[in-house]
This record gives C-alpha cells, structure tokens and sequence, in this order.
C-alpha cells in the first residue's frame, strides 16, 4: 500500500513535482475573476460613459481623476446622458497570453471608448482592425494645436487582400504630463479611439478637454518653490 502519511518531507516533494500545475491554476483563477469582474460590474451603460484604457506594464489612473472630472463637466451639456467620464487601467505586455484575453474582452463589452497605448498594445489594436479612422476628424482640425505626430497605420481584407493606409492614433510624446504625474508612460505611446465606442461623437470632444488640460498642467510647487512628487 502507499505511504498515506503526511511529512514536511514529503509536502515538499509534492511541491517541487506539482509546483507549474499549481502556478497555472492560480492564473487562470485570476484571469477568469478579472474577466468576471469586467463583464458582471455595477456600472452606467456604454451609452452613458466615455471611458479611456491606458494599456501598459504600468499605469496609475488616480491623477487623472481631476482630468476626468474637467471631461465630464465639458461635455455634459452637450450629451445629456453622459454619466461618468473615467481613467482606467489595463495591465497589458507583449507576447503576454493573459493581457490579450483581457484587452479583447473589454473591447467586446464595448467598454472602451479610446486608449493610451504602448507600442505592443497599439500593434494589437491595430490587428484587430477596432479603431477609428482619425484621418477626417484630424483634417478638420481635432488636435492639431498641439503638434502631436500622426501614427500611419495599414490593414489587410483577408477576404480581397485589399490594404488600406489610415490614421490610426496620435504620438504622446509630447504629453510629458502624463509622465510626469506618474500616470501612463507617454514616451512611445498612442492615443487612439474604438469604433466600438457608443458615443463616438462625446468621445472626441471629451478627448479635446483632455489634451487641453495635460498640455496646460504644471506640477505643484511647494511653499519652498520645490516641485512635488
């Protein structure tokens, strides 16, 4: 019969054997919980939000807050039903299997409305062929006080292999603010919107209050004229 005993010798056999079975099991445990969470949350209906993913090893969505509040109050009297304006967070790194589950289901419920986006994460936006074609709103002027240069983007039809060139986001580079508040990583970094989006129209003005508001931010200044942290 087998030795049914329980030993701290034998737990840790147990372990060094099992260890990768156990570490799987806990990912997708998490994944499967965020995945959840994404699509059973209390929350307004796409209709009533303009919500914008930062999508990167790392992002802080806290001292976007006043931003988003700035973005509300803007475009409220201009779209009646809008509700929430906010900044959110999506961990994502290439050739990592788990953050692309993620980014597609949120672009699925139709939750996201534009993106901060890393090179890797603005790739996969680009593949799934989601974004707005920024060409018209960008000839008409949308953000061009500010100098930020065009991301060129081209597609192919699977179907006809016909390919198609557009204007897919705009370079953060020169929105050093949101470095600076330690908020998104803008160096390499693309704005960009979701066709999915069910307000695309909001989406765009709130977008404009934004840029105007990280381009005119400046850091406090402590009473001893240091710059805070």
């Amino acid at each position: 019969m087998p030795d049914t005993k329980f030993s701290w010798r034998g737990l840790r056999e147990h372990i060094r054997k099992y260890f990768w079975i156990y570490l799987v099991g806990i990912a997708i445990c998490l994944v499967g919980t965020s995945l959840l969470w994404t699509t059973t949350r209390p929350r307004p209906e796409n209709c009533e939000t303009v919500n914008v993913y930062m999508a990167d090893a790392y992002s802080n969505p806290d001292p976007l807050s006043p931003v988003a509040a700035k973005m509300l109050e803007a475009c409220k009297p201009g779209d009646e039903a809008l509700k929430e304006v906010s900044f959110e967070s999506l961990m994502y790194t290439e050739n990592d299997y788990n953050s692309s589950i993620l980014l597609m289901t949120r672009l699925t419920v139709g939750e996201v409305d534009a993106f901060f986006a890393c090179q890797a994460a603005m790739d996969a936006l680009v593949a799934s062929d989601i974004l707005v074609r920024l060409d018209e709103y960008v000839d008409k002027g949308w953000l061009a006080e500010y100098g930020l240069e065009p991301f060129y983007a081209t597609v192919e039809d699977e179907e006809t292999g016909a390919r198609e060139t557009f204007l897919a986001g705009l370079k953060l580079d020169g929105v050093t603010a949101l470095g600076q508040m330690g908020a998104f990583n803008n160096q390499g970094a693309y704005l960009c919107v979701t066709q999915n989006g069910e307000n695309v129209e909001t989406t765009m003005k709130a977008l404009e209050v934004m840029m105007a508001e990280l381009m005119a931010w400046q850091p406090e200044v402590d009473d001893a004229g240091t710059k805070a942290s």
